[in-house]
């Protein structure tokens, strides 16, 4: 990474360079020396040396695109007009434009250089907003416990992880009890219960509970490198937007060509073909009209366009790594999503109670008093719905991966797994298929909490937006069958699938992309689907509990974790291109009635084009497509 900052930055500096000497040696062969044959001729010199300076990366770039089989694009598109405008100073000294023919150049790297500050600005922003902190695994060498890298750890080590940290290696449990968050991986919220000679899986947190683990497997081996092997492969398979100016300069430059020498040999054909001022004046037309169309407004504003929409999504909390993906959510027509943490809360939440002998107020009650001491999140979803009481406990014992048994009142209860009240041998009366606290008073079983993942505040809304844009919204998740469906149903999703591992979420966007003819998104936000925003045509993170991999190989970053945030930057990409096109249209407009005029003036004989009306028609054009480009920043966005 410091390479590449290096790398950038020693290019933004050696272009600076550039233009400045180069700008420098262009203004002193304007001022200085533009008068006789011999200045004309110091003029050309310094010129030629200014417009070779702040141009030849373009002359290697149309070389190598050639090579490639792509004949007219944006760097073809810039020499022939600039080398238009050189041509034509040999009519008199009246057509100097040699110096047209270095702006032309100029005000093309100026606007790309505005594109690129914009997206490493945004990527600079990104990195800030994550945390890259390095893990270390704790690793146990007779009674002393060594703090090592992931990739140093081999098969056969002891790691002992604790509450709160990261299992780093893929292994087993050789000792201890605890309860694991695999959502990263698999996207499901509940916790799993581990205990010995279960499997433990790198990239995973231990909510509750202290392990050994015994590694079974080398870090290049891992479920983490695997994950990471699949987003390398994603990244590689990722179709990528070609930049607007290219796709218009595809069309736009052989166009121009081809008028341009129709204009030089049609005319003198018809009017006189042994004539030579025939000839000579209408090159001159031919020449003059290249300098005319050439897109200067457009090369500068549509840079600077997209430059604002980066800007204008950043100012509504979404980080966009380059403007390509305005272009490819323009063209958008599905819409894939994870579920926990994305759509959804990512938090339990209670749903209800099913009391067996007792009310529902006495299993309240009862629930609340055993785990107002646990740190376990569905205990902390209990205090997000009921009061939380303070009570001392005769004995209280949390058992990780079962619960809680706990004494108070002279009596004895149980809350947790259902496993808790089978390893109690109570009678179990009910039991749930979603994730649920299991309760049971003196060896009865009283009661189950029924505990449910709810959609966030504004993701209906998300939904019902992109299905007025004929836009199909589905649900990718690891989550079981039940859960994933009834979010999915409540929400009005066009499809759902469940139970899917990274790589099979892989192969639906890949079904995805044969079928449909357009590009598709994807939103997530943990570990596991760093593969998956790598892939799809638009990857968008959720950066505000998203995983810093998840994070990192998104082409979008929404800050604030708000599904509605979508809809923004849907409608920024599309504000974004259509200020390109207004500024393209207008631009292209004035341009094609000037060269209409001056041709008509030609054919006429009687009147000329003033001077100042080509100059307004580029210069001042270029102006007011700035002006318009920048205007972008200060619209609002609902």
């Amino acid at each position: 990474m410091k390479d590449k900052e290096k790398k950038e930055k020693l290019h933004f500096l050696i272009l600076g360079i550039r233009i400045v000497v180069s700008l420098t040696l262009a203004l002193l062969g304007f001022f200085l020396f533009n008068e006789g044959s011999y200045e004309l001729w110091v003029n050309l010199i310094f010129m030629v040396t200014a417009y070779l300076i702040i141009s030849y990366d373009l002359y290697i770039e149309m070389v190598e695109e050639m090579k490639e089989g792509h004949i007219f694009n944006e760097a073809t598109l810039m020499i022939v007009a600039s080398l238009g405008a050189f041509s034509l100073r040999f009519f008199g000294k009246e057509h100097n434009e040699f110096l047209e023919a270095y702006l032309v150049i100029l005000l093309f790297q100026v606007g790309e250089v505005f594109q690129d500050l914009a997206e490493d600005k945004s990527r600079k922003a990104i990195l800030k907003s994550i945390d890259l902190r390095e893990e270390l695994a704790s690793v146990s060498s007779g009674e002393e416990i060594i703090r090592r890298k992931p990739e140093e750890v081999h098969v056969g080590d002891i790691v002992i992880v604790s509450t709160g940290e990261k299992v780093l290696c893929d292994g087993r449990v050789i000792d201890g009890n605890a309860e694991i968050d695999e959502s990263s991986l698999s996207g499901e919220s509940a916790l799993i219960a581990k205990q010995n000679g279960d499997p433990v899986y790198s990239g995973t947190l231990l909510s509750s509970g202290s392990i050994k683990v015994e590694v079974t497997k080398e870090y290049s081996d891992s479920t983490v490198a695997k994950l990471m092997e699949a987003i390398e492969e994603g990244a590689n398979g990722k179709s990528r937007s070609e930049k607007f100016i290219r796709r218009f300069s595809k069309w736009y430059t052989p166009i121009v060509m081809l008028i341009a020498l129709f204009v030089a040999v049609l005319p003198p054909l018809f009017l006189g073909a042994n004539q030579a001022q025939n000839w000579s004046k209408w090159i001159y037309v031919s020449l003059s009209f290249l300098v005319v169309s050439c897109p200067c407004a457009i090369v500068i504003s549509v840079p600077l366009a997209y430059f604002s929409g980066l800007g204008l999504a950043s100012k509504n909390g979404i980080l966009v790594k380059g403007a390509v993906y305005f272009d490819a959510l323009n063209s958008l027509k599905a819409v894939y999503s994870d579920k926990t943490g994305t759509i959804t809360e990512g938090k339990p939440t209670i749903s209800g109670l099913r009391v067996f002998g007792v009310s529902e107020v006495e299993l309240e009650q009862t629930l609340t008093l055993i785990e107002c001491r646990s740190h376990h999140p569905l205990a902390e979803s209990l205090y997000r719905s009921f009061n939380r009481p303070n009570i001392d406990f005769e004995s209280y014992d949390e058992i990780p991966g079962y619960g809680i048994k706990a004494s108070f009142e002279g009596h004895t209860y149980l809350a947790g797994r259902k496993n808790l009240l089978e390893k109690e041998n109570v009678v179990i009366k009910g039991e749930e298929k979603g994730t649920a606290i299991y309760i049971a008073k003196d060896g009865e079983h009283i009661g189950n909490a029924l505990f449910v993942d709810k959609a966030k505040r504004h993701s209906a809304h998300l939904v019902s937006y992109l299905h007025e844009k004929d836009i199909t919204v589905s649900l990718l998740s690891g989550d079981a069958e039940d859960s994933v469906k009834d979010i999915a149903t409540s929400l009005q999703m066009d499809s759902y699938r469940s139970s899917l591992l990274p790589e099979e979420k892989i192969a639906a966007l890949k079904e995805e992309k044969a079928r449909i003819n357009g590009t598709i998104a994807y939103l997530g936000d943990g570990i596991n689907d760093a593969p998956s925003l790598a892939f799809s045509d638009v990857g968008v993170a959720m950066g505000g509990l998203g995983s810093d991999l998840s994070v990192m190989n998104a082409d979008c970053v929404i800050l604030n974790d708000d599904p509605l945030a979508f809809r923004k930057l849907h409608k920024i990409a599309k504000a974004t291109r259509n200020r390109a096109i207004f500024n393209i249209v207008f631009s292209l407009t004035v341009k094609f009635v000037i060269v209409f005029l001056a041709i008509l003036s030609t054919v006429m004989g009687s009147w000329e084009l003033p001077l100042w009306v080509s100059v307004a028609g580029d210069s001042g054009l270029a102006l007011l497509a700035i002006i318009s480009s920048l205007l972008l920043q200060f619209k609002k966005i609902d």
